[in-house]
């Protein structure tokens, strides 16, 4: 038993070396997979609306008729609180493998990619969301400019993401607390915040609780983008 743990760890180490993109999506799945077993199949969502509405000081009549993409969605369903008279699509590089936890049942469509090549036209959506993502994506820049090309003119772009963390296999990018302004000039912030990301690492308690962010101590930035 020793040994085929030993194996395991060292094929791991490997892994994290010669393909780091494969061994951050095996994590990624293994983490939802927990999730579902741990949730009793039926993976919650009742929070998702909470932070696309009141959070950003919209409401659920903004989103009527609307074009919405959820960039690194998960299986949860995150858009499913959304009028069904919207048009909502969920982007991620493991939806085949979310297949198996549910998501053929929701209302939303999901939509095999990376954010770095996403299958929309340019301008197609009047609100795109990035929740817990930004940080864990492939190229950081290339991310960025997708973003910007496929939101609409006039069009709402929310970002949460955590900052100041040290990278991980995982979440492989340092984004500081200035990662708003990333997006500028093509986008203008309406707001913005920063928070302390609690001992639970927990980020949507964190956002509740609204902790002061203290000096080298990870954190949340959550801002609202309109698209010029």
């Amino acid at each position: 038993m020793q040994f085929r743990n030993l194996g395991s760890r060292i094929a791991t180490e490997i892994l994290k070396r010669i393909s780091p993109v494969h061994y951050k999506n095996r994590e990624e799945l293994a983490y939802w997979r927990d999730r579902f077993s741990q949730e009793g199949g039926d993976l919650r969502r009742g929070h998702y609306e909470e932070f696309y509405t009141t959070f950003f000081g919209l409401t659920r009549a903004d989103y009527a008729g609307k074009r919405v993409l959820d960039i690194g969605c998960g299986p949860r369903g995150s858009l499913e609180w959304i009028a069904a008279e919207a048009e909502c699509f969920g982007v991620d590089p493991l939806v085949e493998q979310y297949r198996a936890l549910g998501i053929d049942r929701h209302r939303m469509k999901y939509v095999h990619a990376g954010v770095e090549a996403m299958p929309f036209p340019s301008g197609h959506f009047d609100f795109v969301a990035s929740f817990n993502n930004l940080d864990h994506v492939d190229d950081l820049a290339q991310a960025v400019a997708e973003i910007q090309r496929v939101t609409a003119p006039g069009g709402t772009f929310l970002l949460i993401t955590e900052v100041e963390h040290t990278p991980t296999p995982t979440e492989p990018h340092f984004l500081p607390r200035t990662i708003a302004h990333r997006f500028e000039p093509e986008f203008e912030v309406q707001s913005q915040g920063l928070c302390a990301l609690n001992e639970a690492h927990d980020i949507y308690g964190s956002l509740r609780e609204r902790q002061d962010y203290r000096e080298g101590g990870d954190g949340i930035v959550f801002a609202r983008m309109t698209r010029r």
